[in-house]
């Protein structure tokens, strides 16, 4: 049986490539009429004395990112201490910045950070962690969403907002133990194998590596729930920044706007024009005004790219790996 060629995978990347610049372009769009709509001046009152705030913001989210790559020497297990503390951070930062604009974001970030980890760890087990990583996300952000809809309902009541955070909670953790089960799947890793001889290899490893961890890896779990936590602070500041009577209550609630536009809007990078629509029409419910709202999404992008700008040079200066030495 012939391998088979690598066109189809190439056309449906390049599909999604131009969706997602596509949607780019409109997101901006849409932030640009909101801005006019809102009014250039309204949102630089606000928005301008906020600037002052954002180091402690973006302090709050590299905090977040390095609690990911902690979960990840924890979901290496024995393997863990083979990484460089140095690598595992700086490859997050990387895939944090690969999120938001490649297609398929968040696969596409961790298939870049096994490439980058695929030297200390081979590049089975890295994927395996890619796989696993993806699952303790969904694991995390749906159990941490259990806080901001109860934080939502206190703020808004049964609002739209509550309802779609319930949501979140039930379609997250379902999807991220789904993905935990098939990637420890034994008897699937074989029926692929018996069908694609030429992945047998790799699926065999694949699987291997995946089933060192537990189903449910409650450490690197929990320290992705404490990086949620952490990116709950940032977006406290934020609604500190922007004028709003802030408490822990509110900020959650806010943190559950955000995740829930990440999950509707995950085709759109960086949730451009997703994420500002979303806080505007969250507005009301979280008891401020629509400029104030739009700020927060504005000042959250602000944030997130200048970040992603320098995971994009850690990733241009990323040391190559070395070439095997010639038989």
């Amino acid at each position: 049986m012939s391998e088979p060629t690598s066109s189809e995978p190439r056309s449906s990347a390049r599909f999604w490539a131009v969706v997602r610049v596509l949607l780019a372009v409109g997101g901006l769009g849409l932030v640009a009429w909101l801005a006019h709509d809102k009014g250039v001046d309204a949102l630089a009152a606000v928005l301008v004395p906020a600037l002052a705030w954002l180091p402690l913001a973006a302090a709050f989210e590299v905090a977040r990112i390095g609690m990911d790559a902690w979960s990840s020497r924890q979901t290496l297990g024995r393997r863990g201490a083979e990484v460089p503390l140095w690598a595992l951070f700086l490859s997050h930062l990387v895939a944090f910045a690969v999120m938001g604009v490649a297609p398929a974001g968040r696969a596409t970030a961790e298939a870049v950070k096994a490439s980058l980890l695929s030297r200390w760890i081979g590049g089975p087990t890295a994927a395996a962690l890619g796989t696993a990583n993806q699952a303790n996300v969904l694991i995390s952000s749906g159990t941490f969403t259990v806080l901001s809809t109860v934080a939502a309902y206190v703020v808004t009541g049964w609002s739209v907002l509550t309802i779609l955070l319930i949501v979140h909670v039930l379609v997250m953790n379902l999807s991220g133990l789904a993905l935990r089960a098939a990637a420890r799947w034994e008897s699937f890793s074989g029926w692929i194998g018996r069908r694609l001889p030429w992945v047998a290899a790799h699926t065999e490893a694949f699987v291997g590596a995946s089933r060192e961890t537990a189903l449910i890896p409650v450490a690197p779990v929990a320290s992705m729930m404490f990086g949620r936590l952490l990116q709950a602070g940032h977006f406290f500041v934020l609604v500190v920044a922007v004028g709003i009577d802030a408490d822990a209550l509110k900020a959650l609630a806010v943190h559950g706007v955000y995740l829930v536009i990440a999950a509707l809007g995950v085709l759109v990078p960086g949730q451009v024009g997703a994420s500002e629509g979303g806080f505007e029409l969250a507005a009301e419910a979280l008891g401020t005004t629509e400029t104030r709202a739009l700020s927060i999404a504005l000042l959250s992008h602000a944030v997130q790219f200048g970040l992603s700008g320098v995971g994009f040079v850690v990733l241009a200066l990323w040391p190559a790996r070395p070439t095997e030495p010639a038989a």
